[in-house]
């Protein structure tokens, strides 16, 4: 009986150091990641407010290096890329607003602020994209943005030019001075009172109508030696 009893015991022993072998490891690697925005821009809105036909306007933002990616001991990244992009503008009472970007020409850090058909620097955004939604790409940056010198390149200064529309039946062509504000020596965009296939043009309205366009700066590319 003695003897079983030490069979016994012996082979606790073994299934117990089984068991020991058999647990798995465990390792903690905690990761953190602090997430700013590489770019900052200087204006959330632009209004031109009420505005009257044949006027040239200009309004005018910053887009910069942000200040986390221009700390001293940040220098992992040192270019940012971009485009303009144009956008239908949402509507707060719903739908969308018409579309501005006919009449309405874009630049960056430009000498002349005037279109270019003028001899200026401006683009002019053009026809709507399909939708709403939608959007059209404008332009690119044409150097990007650069935090470590001599390439120093931290800012670029964006300028919103408005030729504003004339309505069809209030502008004519015969006795209407040129050149405009613009320099154009045409309108950019008449608001005709028929559409193309007979119909009433929604946008005709000689008594006021709101118009609007969303520009989108889009960062293309982040890193450490200019983009390809």
């Amino acid at each position: 009986m003695r003897k079983a009893i030490l069979i016994v015991a012996a082979l606790v022993l073994v299934l117990s150091g089984v068991a020991a072998v058999s647990a798995y490891e465990a390792h903690l690697i905690n990761v953190r990641a602090h997430v700013e925005n590489a770019m900052s821009v200087t204006a959330k809105e632009l209004e031109f407010g009420t505005v009257f036909p044949e006027e040239w306007l200009l309004k005018e933002f910053t887009v910069q290096t942000s200040g986390s990616f221009c700390k001293e001991d940040q220098l992992r990244v040192t270019y940012i890329d971009y485009a303009v992009w144009a956008e239908w503008k949402p509507n707060p009472a719903g739908g969308y607003y018409y579309w501005l970007g006919d009449a309405l020409y874009v630049g960056i850090d430009s000498a002349i602020k005037k279109p270019v058909a003028a001899g200026g620097d401006l683009v002019l955004i053009g026809a709507a994209p399909a939708g709403p939604p939608g959007a059209k790409w404008v332009m690119d940056a044409p150097i990007p943005l650069h935090k470590i010198t001599p390439n120093l390149n931290s800012a670029d200064l964006i300028t919103l030019g408005l030729d504003v529309p004339v309505f069809e039946g209030f502008y004519n062509v015969l006795t209407d001075p040129t050149p405009k504000p613009s320099g154009l020596m045409a309108p950019t965009y008449i608001i005709k009172k028929f559409l193309d296939d007979g119909s009433p043009n929604p946008l005709w309205n000689p008594e006021g109508i709101d118009l609007g366009v969303d520009i989108k700066i889009q960062v293309t590319y982040i890193g450490a030696t200019p983009p390809p």
